[in-house]
């Protein structure tokens, strides 16, 4: 099978490292893979071509459409002739979907209608944009809303909460299949303390209890709810400290230094910015955090309890199917909800959070392992060898 795939851009994102897990797990069947990205190269591509991937860049500024890419992709598409073409977010979707049709068209003059590649589009944002929240990209999502009837054969969403708002945005529900992303269960497992890189490098006692929160900067991910909740717990359990890892979460970001300046947790709150062993820092943290408003499938949550690090998180998009019973969900933008989730795991012992850790460990193991996200992706190409007339059922 071959495969390419259409991406916005190669920063590092949740849908970015699920592109690079799912290259890395295909390519043990034997897949070849040709990554193009509209815009640049960046962090992912590197990784993506030290896999012995071929990265392409077309090269594209995010506020200028330009019809010279276009055709450049028509070419590169017809060149590759591909047996799949997976699209990742909405404007690789719709361009590299207007794209995919076109190559098709031109292809099939000279070839038997049996070739035809099969146009996998993928959703990995919880919420349908509004207008309120993003001129530009509203009206891109709803060009491709407008268009998921005609254009793909099949629209892969990374959870159930993502294909019921795209569905009621306008997409065609009968080509929308869920596929929860999958995880490296290798890279990211528990460790033990020794190789715990956080303590050592803060000046922590090695028994000093740590919740951590991994992502970058982004109202989406509501840090100000984590700040306020990290005032609260602090002043109950004043020996706990809290880490905050990712983009634009250091020194750096005035807003946020004020932020915590405000709360008044400047000597127990450590902004670590971007780290590049964050599987490492996972392992060290004794509660896991997510504070967001707005997520689909948060990959740093699944990540956490693959590390076997029990989570504290909000109630949004597949967030509480993904932890069970193996954490707390509470309701999102509401600290003191946060911070009693956090308290009632720092108040169990160190061996009732191991348990619970364990069985974080094991839910990922059984459900969320990266060779079955690959399984589903490779059954759902493989039942789509013609065009489909009816779509896909979303079950």
């Amino acid at each position: 099978m071959k495969i390419v795939h259409v991406i916005s851009g190669l920063s590092v994102g949740g849908a970015e490292m699920m592109l690079y897990r799912l290259i890395q797990a295909s390519q043990r069947d034997g897949v070849e893979h040709t990554v193009i990205s509209m815009s640049s190269l960046d962090v992912m591509g590197d990784r993506i071509r030290a896999l012995g991937v071929e990265v392409r860049l077309l090269g594209m500024s995010r506020s200028v459409p330009n019809p010279f890419a276009l055709v450049r992709l028509v070419r590169w598409l017809v060149e590759l002739r591909p047996d799949v073409v997976q699209t990742w977010m909405y404007h690789a979707d719709l361009f590299g979907g207007v794209a995919a049709r076109i190559a098709q068209l031109i292809a099939g003059r000279n070839a038997d209608r049996r070739n035809r590649f099969t146009l996998a589009w993928g959703v990995h944002q919880t919420e349908f944009p509004s207008l309120r929240s993003g001129g530009k990209l509203a009206l891109v999502a709803k060009c491709c809303a407008r268009l998921s009837s005609r254009l793909p054969d099949v629209i892969v969403c990374c959870a159930e909460t993502a294909r019921v708002s795209h569905a009621n945005g306008g997409y065609d529900d009968k080509r929308m299949h869920v596929i929860y992303n999958g995880f490296d269960l290798e890279l990211f497992r528990p460790r033990s303390r020794e190789s715990d890189p956080l303590r050592p490098a803060l000046k922590l006692d090695p028994a000093t209890r740590v919740v951590g929160i991994v992502g970058r900067y982004d109202p989406a991910k509501d840090y100000g709810n984590f700040v306020s909740a990290v005032a609260k717990v602090s002043a109950i359990l004043p020996g706990c400290h809290f880490v905050m890892i990712g983009r634009g979460l250091d020194d750096g970001n005035r807003e946020l230094a004020a932020m915590i300046d405000r709360a008044g947790i400047q000597g127990v709150c450590h902004l670590m910015g971007a780290r590049s062993d964050v599987h490492l820092a996972v392992c060290a943290f004794d509660i896991f955090c997510l504070s967001s408003r707005s997520e689909g499938f948060p990959t740093v949550v699944g990540e956490a309890m693959a590390c076997g690090v029990p989570c504290v998180a909000t109630d949004v998009g597949d967030t509480a199917m993904l932890i069970g019973n193996t954490g707390r969900v509470v309701p999102h933008g509401n600290p003191m909800a946060l911070a009693a989730g956090i308290e009632s795991l720092l108040s169990l012992t160190h061996e009732e959070r191991e348990q619970l850790g364990a069985q974080a460990r094991a839910r990922m193991a059984s459900n969320f392992s990266i060779e079955r996200c690959w399984a589903a992706y490779r059954y759902v190409y493989s039942t789509l060898k013609r065009p489909l007339e009816l779509g896909v059922d979303a079950a």
